[in-house]
């Protein structure tokens, strides 16, 4: 019913009538140098101590970020500057520094408090309540604006994907940082690496996933030899709820307004808003750093032609999919029609024209496998067919087709890692983010201290919550959750807190 009544009241507002003001509070911006830095996720506040998301700060200092287990460490000049998570003491080439606040990871992502890049990276920063703004200037680093990072034996360039040749040998990606723009040639051993921020999961990926609107970081050799590929995105899924002249609403509630460089499709013929309708599916990726939104692709079911037809026929089409299929697996599909034609079929709007080859007569044939990086749910699988100039009306097959080759992820849980809490029987509870097929609820499984407790759980395909029956001692306590979506793909999360009950 709530969600019901939100999608009402954005629709209302999308539709030109405002519902009630949001209490929503703002988020806190960054400005780096004099430039604004959009930052997903924002600073926070944490008990009283403004944090602030290291790797993304760090980087568009101009510093190189690696990770090992709980310690990160990064590079000042010809200084070592090392941070472990939990604790409140960095060191610059082994010599402490003191912060205000220990560092802690919230939901994946690692926070520091402002101190670390004043005292340790040699930054000034400072924080302005009234515009909601965190200011740092820093005078020994700064990437320059070609965005490129050098280290004693990497290079690494970011920037917004503005192309990708896959046809090109090698294949090559290029990038837009501010004014400058440079095409990379991609070795076929670079690893690909495909990051979906709403649902914070990583996996492998191909080069044809990385699209252009993204956000890439690409790692080089000295010599230019790309090793690997990072590629992040946000995406949103859904059915349309409402529509307007300039933006639409869909099921869940998220209001998505395009830009004049956004693509948008239906069924894979280009589109414009006016021409959506309510019930389409939709895919919405948008670029992290802007939050531009880059590409919409629209889904939408093909009505059967009323009345005689002339010409070649489509009898029908049919698919072997009863399930949603993980990436490696395949979909047949069979298209019965005029014999001596020739078919395609199309998988919506993600892929198109794929060929089919015919058997006995009038009964065409062709497979498809998943690749790693594809993700849609309940699209449908459309046949053409032509003999010579003249195409048979399209038909659909009855059985929609959903593919998911990102595992679900785990969006949200507490208490949070390393956090201390004063209470022997806490409330533990993680919440799933899935980017493409729903999460399966009887999958869900969680362990706390070594023992499956999920019997004793509340559990959804939004969440799984534990409350203790019993007490646990003063101590640190660790927590397991394991969550699969319909597909098979399957996410495990390990984390620990403290109690400390007096």
């Amino acid at each position: 019913m709530k969600r019901a009544l939100a999608v009402v009241g954005l629709a209302l507002w999308l539709l030109g009538v405002a519902p009630l003001p949001s209490a929503t509070p703002r988020a806190i911006s960054i400005v780096i140098n004099g430039d604004v830095l959009p930052m997903q996720p924002p600073p926070r506040f944490e008990g009283g101590h403004l944090l602030v998301p290291v790797r993304r700060t760090i980087e568009s200092l101009g510093l190189d970020f690696t990770k090992s287990g709980k310690i990160i460490t990064t590079h000042v000049g010809a200084r070592t500057v090392t941070l472990a998570i939990g604790s409140r003491i960095a060191h610059i080439d082994g010599d402490p520094v003191s912060m205000d606040a220990a560092a802690i990871e919230i939901n994946d992502v690692l926070y520091a408090p402002l101190r670390f890049f004043t005292g340790v990276l040699g930054a000034q920063a400072s924080y302005d309540r009234l515009a909601h703004q965190v200011t740092i200037v820093a005078q020994l680093v700064g990437r320059s604006g070609a965005g490129v990072t050098s280290t004693k034996h990497t290079i690494v360039r970011i920037g917004t994907v503005s192309a990708v040749d896959i046809d090109s040998d090698p294949p090559t990606v290029t990038l837009t940082y501010n004014a400058s723009v440079r095409t990379i040639p991609i070795g076929s051993n670079a690893s690909i690496e495909m990051h979906d921020v709403n649902a914070n999961v990583t996996v492998p990926g191909e080069l044809s996933s990385v699209r252009p609107g993204d956000f890439a970081r690409i790692t080089m050799l000295k010599n230019g030899h790309v090793t690997r590929v990072e590629d992040e995105y946000g995406s949103y899924q859904g059915r349309v709820a409402a529509v307007a002249a300039n933006r639409f609403v869909l099921a869940d509630g998220h209001v998505i307004a395009p830009s004049r460089t956004t693509i948008l499709s239906i069924n894979g013929a280009p589109a414009q808003i006016a021409d959506l309708r309510v019930g389409d599916g939709a895919t919405v990726r948008y670029n992290v750093e802007t939050n531009e939104v880059r590409e919409i692709l629209v889904s939408r079911a093909v009505a059967a032609v009323a009345g005689p037809v002339t010409g070649p026929q489509i009898a029908g089409v049919s698919s072997s999919a009863v399930r949603p299929l993980r990436a490696g697996e395949s979909v047949d599909v069979v298209l019965r029609g005029t014999p001596g034609a020739s078919a395609t079929f199309d998988i919506g709007p993600y892929v198109g024209n794929l060929a089919m080859s015919e058997g006995a007569p009038g009964s065409y044939s062709a497979t498809y496998r998943i690749p790693a990086g594809a993700n849609f749910f309940d699209v449908p699988i459309i046949g053409h067919l032509s003999l010579g100039a003249v195409q048979a009306p399209p038909v659909q097959a009855p059985q929609l087709l959903s593919a998911s080759s990102t595992p679900p992820g785990v969006s949200g849980y507490a208490p949070a890692a390393g956090e201390t809490v004063n209470t022997s029987r806490p409330a533990v509870y993680a919440t799933f983010a899935s980017v493409s097929v729903p999460v399966n609820p009887s999958s869900v499984l969680l362990w706390v201290n070594g023992r499956d407790v999920t019997a004793d759980c509340v559990r959804t395909a939004q969440f799984i919550q534990y409350m203790p029956a019993y007490s646990y001692p003063n101590g640190t306590i660790s927590v397991r959750v394991r969550v699969a979506d319909l597909a098979g793909n399957t996410t495990t999360k390990s984390w620990s807190f403290i109690i400390r009950n007096r």
